[in-house]
């Protein structure tokens, strides 16, 4: 996920910042944007660029055509549930207004427009500044992780022909990268199976996994393989049981009951590799 911005300025001893971005995006949203981007709601005083190089300090000429699109409106909240639209919080933001200014840094040139929500970030998500017409059509809402789950088995073929571990297991999940819980129990995942153990990580698009109609997908979302050289299933199993468990709390279950209510499939595909 990192992209690394240098110039000359590293050469002369200046300190030049690295900024992840999200790498299904056609224009550069860095990865601080996750919040705006999980919630579908843009506020005032973001400010996106056209170009990674933007956003550290130009000290030279402005590159040409490089543009921006800066908010205006709505106000800065903790990006909460819009009021406009009834309906989930996702689906509500993705439908209420925003006020964006264009601008145009090379010319010197801006322009205000008031549009939805989900044409300024499906323009972002494609590259195709159309959407940034206030009399387009309404583009859909994306697909969740939870619409991308149930086609994980489609991704299986993919990841057999990906990784360089032939024997042990493997455990495929859905990561959710603008959202921060999401993000953390992938991360606890893997550092509890690292800590008995090797672990190879595979990370797909849903279009390079296989999975049918991938434009639907929001763009933030992966298909995550995490194989286990020499672990068979059984000797993973309750590594994951622990982590996912009662909404990923961490604690084992505390009873033989309660192990058996605990589905690895409802979180991902477990299997072992022959």
């Amino acid at each position: 996920m990192a992209d690394r911005i240098c110039d000359a300025g590293e050469a002369s001893g200046m300190v030049v910042p690295e900024l992840d971005f999200f790498d299904e995006m056609v224009w550069p949203v860095p990865l601080s944007f996750a919040g705006a981007i999980s919630a579908m709601r843009f506020e005032q005083g973001d400010v996106l660029y056209r170009d990674k190089v933007a956003y550290r300090a130009l000290e030279d000429a402005i590159p040409k055509g490089l543009s921006a699109i800066q908010v205006l409106l709505p106000q800065r909240s903790t990006r909460g549930l819009g009021s406009e639209v009834p309906g989930d919080r996702r689906q509500s933001n993705w439908q209420s207004e925003v006020t964006v200014e264009l601008i145009d840094l090379a010319k010197g040139r801006t322009e205000v427009r008031v549009l939805s929500q989900g044409k300024l970030a499906t323009a972002l998500f494609t590259g195709e500044e159309a959407w940034l017409d206030a009399d387009r059509e309404e583009p859909p809402l994306p697909a969740s992780a939870r619409d991308l789950h149930p086609r994980l088995e489609d991704s299986v073929g993919r990841f057999s022909g990906l990784a360089k571990t032939k024997k042990g297991s493997r455990f495929i999940f859905v990561v959710d990268l603008a959202s921060d819980a999401s993000r953390s129990k992938a991360s606890n995942i893997e550092e509890a199976l690292r800590a008995s153990g090797p672990v190879e990580r595979i990370d797909l698009s849903p279009a390079k996994a296989g999975i049918e109609d991938p434009g639907r997908f929001h763009p933030a979302l992966t298909v995550r393989g995490l194989v286990m050289p020499k672990r068979a299933s059984h000797r993973v199993l309750p590594i994951l049981r622990k982590c996912l468990y009662a909404g990923g709390s961490g604690k084992a279950p505390e009873s033989d009951q309660a192990s058996d209510r605990f589905s690895i499939g409802r979180h991902g595909i477990l299997q072992d590799l022959d």
